[in-house]
Order: structure tokens, then sequence, then C-alpha cells
């Protein structure tokens, strides 16, 4: 069904630009506007600038720019009836019409399909006598039915039954061992996660693709995980990150787990931001999935000394490309489910806000790696933590760690410079691009946004110069004119979406965002801007009449040299380029 422009124009004229990309990513207002991450490149600095009373955004770093739609529709992967439909539920007044969403098939829904009739499969199979001692595990370590239900944790009770169950409903054994739920031996098929408690594990976007599967009773490896597969990598997957992803947004924190019990454990104290890494050491993708999560991202690692260890390893890996992350102090030496199962929720609330900085967490970290009863233990602290500080961005908090680093050491900081260094290297990203504009672009630009602002300006341009030197610009006047024409009146983010050349959007986008052109008409800056572009227009004319005068003869030659002596002179006697 087909949404009215009427609806589509109260949609966009009653949607604040900020509230909706604050619905997905954390902003930050700066004066009269916000700025944030950008999310369409890896952003460290924020470099999105969101122009509240114009209805725009820009990154000037990617180029992304655009509305109120075009944000959700590059953020969400959409289209754009779906975007207008998703920002009029962001503000609170949902369209009552009839859309369905066209359903893309991935190349690897089979497989996805695959997986979701496992999961269905062992959550059923839990439930049964041959699922009893597997249950009974679960509501001894206080996991509920809510929580089987919600987690959609399955028992696999081995004997080939999930391999069979899965042909039977048209799996190849080829497509079993390519999903990584059974293996295909000389002696047959068989459940590799057989006789296991099954936690089912997911892409961001939702989709079934693995299992960490526990055993419950002794002599067998505690967990283990479905091996590298077509849909599964497990250095690219963070778990719970579907779930978590609404509640890490409303409350900008992340909490992350090493394990499923962990973040089970967290969700039964009623704390539903949090994810996992399950057990692996931290990656670059996991934790840019995270980052996408909440900027605040805190680790909450088990705290015996492996925890530790893994901790540190994990800050380490964040500063290094850019994040700065927090840690939680877990001074139990217990893993969070053990916190919980051994206490109360209030037990593992208490402890989750017991917040400190990584660097902060380094500090005392790395006085246990190198006791101060030597110089060269000293010297070594000096030189691993001076070179961790490096990555804070903040000069203010920086200095500050560098000077108690000093006062603790009782060392000089001797490699501060070579610090600094190493921080600017590994910090390096791209800058945001500031263009200077020449004097004719700047003109131009000048025209087209006053007219914007102004009939006044928009009926000068037409009596005085009518058209522009540069074919985009020309192009978007055009496109200016053509909406005063329609409305009487022009509204930015209304002309972006009526623009359909990509190229002319991000030049509107650009002249709009551009601060050292005053939207405000005065009319000696664009008298000014007229004139500039006159005597382009007339410059180049010149260029193509000395061409022409070359190539012909007689009166039409004349008729070019009287033309070429009348701009002369209108040009104050300057003969461009002779």
């Amino acid at each position: 069904m087909k949404i009215d422009d009427k609806a589509i124009e109260e949609i966009r004229n009653s949607a604040s630009i900020s509230e909706v990309i604050g619905h997905y990513i954390p902003i930050i207002k700066k004066g009269h506007n916000y700025v944030a991450l950008c999310p369409f490149h890896d952003d460290h600095n924020p470099s999105l600038s969101i122009a509240e009373d114009k209805k725009i955004f820009k990154c000037f770093v990617c180029g992304k720019g655009g509305n109120v739609f075009n944000f959700v529709m590059d953020y969400t992967k959409c289209s754009y009836p779906e975007a207008i439909i998703e920002v009029a539920k962001i503000i609170g007044k949902p369209l009552d019409i009839d859309y369905k969403k066209p359903q893309k098939v991935s190349k690897y829904q089979r497989y996805y399909d695959l997986m979701q009739e496992s999961i269905k499969f062992s959550n059923y199979a839990l439930l049964t006598y041959a699922g009893e001692k597997a249950m009974d595990y679960l509501l001894r370590r206080g996991i509920q039915k809510e929580m089987i239900d919600y987690f959609e944790i399955g028992y696999n009770p081995g004997g080939e039954v999930l391999g069979r169950y899965l042909k039977k409903k048209g799996y190849s054994d080829a497509d079993l061992e390519t999903a990584g739920v059974c293996r295909i031996g000389d002696y047959g098929m068989h459940d590799i996660f057989a006789g296991r408690i099954t936690f089912p594990i997911h892409d961001e976007n939702g989709n079934p693709i693995a299992f960490s599967a526990r055993a419950f009773e002794e002599g067998v490896a505690k967990y283990i995980n479905t091996a590298e597969t077509k849909i599964y990598h497990k250095g690219d997957i963070v778990y719970n990150f579907h779930r978590a992803k609404k509640e890490a947004k409303r409350a900008d924190r992340v909490i992350v787990c090493e394990g499923v019990m962990d973040v089970i454990a967290l969700k039964r104290a009623n704390i539903t931001n949090a994810v996992a890494t399950l057990g692996t050491a931290c990656t670059p993708k996991q934790l840019k999935l995270i980052n996408a999560l909440s900027r605040h991202f805190v680790f909450f690692y088990d705290g015996d000394k492996a925890g530790r260890v893994a901790t540190m390893k994990a800050c380490e890996q964040a500063y290094s490309l850019g994040y700065e992350p927090s840690v939680i102090v877990n001074d139990t030496d217990m893993d969070p489910d053990e916190i919980l199962t051994r206490g109360e929720a209030k037990d593992l609330r208490d402890v989750t806000s017991k917040e400190i900085t990584g660097i902060e967490f380094a500090f005392e970290y790395y006085k246990d790696l190198y006791p101060f009863h030597s110089y060269s233990n000293r010297k070594a602290y000096m030189r691993k933590l001076s070179a961790l500080i490096a990555f804070i961005k903040s000069d203010y908090d920086r200095q500050n760690f560098y000077h108690e680093l000093v006062s603790i050491t009782g060392l000089p900081l001797e490699n501060e410079k070579q610090a600094k260094k190493e921080y600017n290297i590994m910090r390096q990203q791209p800058q945001m691009k500031k263009e200077t504009l020449d004097g004719l672009t700047k003109a131009e630009y000048t025209i087209i946004k006053q007219t914007m602002t102004s009939k006044k300006a928009l009926d000068k341009f037409r009596r005085e110069l009518g058209c522009l030197y540069s074919e985009e610009c020309e192009r978007l006047i055009e496109e200016v004119i053509d909406d005063y024409r329609r409305y009487g009146d022009i509204d930015a983010a209304r002309l972006l979406d009526e623009i359909s050349d990509d190229s002319i959007k991000d030049l509107l986008i650009k002249i709009e965002m551009t601060e050292e052109i005053g939207s405000e008409y005065k009319e000696d800056i664009f008298e000014g801007a007229i004139l500039k572009v006159k005597e382009t227009i007339k410059k180049a004319r010149l260029e193509d009449l000395k061409i022409k005068i070359k190539e012909t003869s007689g009166a039409k030659m004349s008729e070019y040299l009287r033309e070429y002596t009348d701009l002369i002179k209108e040009l104050g006697g300057k003969r461009n380029g002779r």
C-alpha cells in the first residue's frame, strides 16, 4: 500500500532528527545541535553532525548524510516505506497501514532454518522424559521455565535422534554437517552435542547459527561450541547481541561477560544489557559490535586469576583500537553466575555497580605482575602503563594518569614523547574533510543557500542571473525553483526526498551543513555572489569566442569579434588569458 504524501510530510515535520538518530546510537549535544560517532565508518572521534533545525545529518569524514528517513534506511538497511513506518513508531505516530515488508532470502537461509529446527527440537526434548536430568540440573542452578523459553535452552538426548529428525524434515547429511550439528563418519551419523544442554547462538541480526553446549555430568569437557561453519565464525559473534540491543542503547551501557551462563545470571537479576564473547579473547570484530551497542562497555569477567588476565587482554585490545572500556571490580573470585548462585540477585547487582576505567584496572593489575621491590620492576611498570595511557583520547585524563603514574613509581616519565608518538600513530584515522571553497564555488553555494531561505533572493537571482556556472549547482537550483513553485517555500528535508539524483542530494546536504555559507539573506553578499558568477560565465564565454574566431571567417567571425570586444569592455578591459 502506498503511503500518502501528506502523511509522509507530517511525519518528517514532526520528527526530531536528533531523537530518531538517538534511538539507534548515542548522541552528544553540542551547542544547538548534536554530534555522534558515525555508524557508517570506523569512527573514534564524533564526526557525524546533526542539524536539528534543518532536520539533516552529515558525516564530515565518510560523507554520509540526509534527512531522518535516509538515516533509518542506511542504518537499518530498510526500504524508504519501511523507514517512514519506523520513524512514525519512534515519534509515537504509528501509521495505520497494511504494509508488507519484502522478504529478502539469504543464501544461508537453508542453514538458518535447519538451526531453528534444531533449536525447536532440543527445546522440546528438554521438556520430555529424556531431558529430565538436564532439566533438574537447570532448576538446581536457578534457571526456571521463563529463562529456558527466553534463551531457547534445549537438550540433545543423543542416539542420533536430532539427526534423524532433521533428515525427516528434508535436510541432507551434507546440510547437517555443514551446519555443524552432526558429524558423518565411517560408522554413520553422530549428533555432535549428544547428552548436553544446548544454548543457541545467534548473529547480530538474530539468525540462529550455532550452539554452545554444556555437560551436566562429570568426566567430560564442560563446554563445547559449534566448530567454524559457513554461518558461524566465533571471532565475529557476540552472544545475546540481538536481545541486548534495545536495552543497551536505552541504558547507554553494555556489560560484556565471558559465557552464556553469566548472561543468563544477569538476566535473572533483571540486568538485560549483557552480552558474552563465549570464552574467546576479544577480537576486533567483537569489539566493534559491542561498541555499536554502546560506547560505554564494561568487562565483567571471572574474578579469578584467569579472569583478570582475560580482562586485561581485552582492555588492551580495546584501547589499541581506539575504544575506552570500563571494568567491573569483581573481587569475589567468582564468575557472575556463581555470585548469583551463592547469593541473591541484589548481590550481583551490587557488584555490577562497582565500575572503574580500564586504565584504573591496569594500575592495579600490573602492580601484581611488577611488585615495587626493585627498580627494574618499577621501570617495567612505568613503561607498560605509560604506553597504555597514551591511548586515552582526553588530554586532561591522559595527563592526570601520567601524573599518578609518576607519583606511584617515583620515576620520571622518560618516554612520554615516545608514548605520545605511539598514541598518534595508533589513533590515526580518517580526518574530517575540511574543504577550502574557491571563490566561484562559495559564490554559487551562497546563491543556492540564500535563495532557499528568501523569496526575495530567488526573485533577484531570476532577474539578474538566471543560471549558475556549475552543472550540479544549476541542477540543484532548478530543484529549488521547482519546489518554490509547488509549495511556496523550501524545506531542505522535504527537498531531499524529492531529488532522485544522489549527487545532487549530496550537494544539497553539503551546502546546508557548510557553516561558512550564511543562510540569512544579505543583499550585499548576495549581489557579490551574483557578480562573481556573472564574471566567471563571461570569462568562459571569452575563451569560447577565441576558439570560434579562429575557426570561422566572414560575417560570422565579425559577429564573434563584436561580442568578444563587448565582453572585454564589460570585464573592465581585462583580457582573460591573453
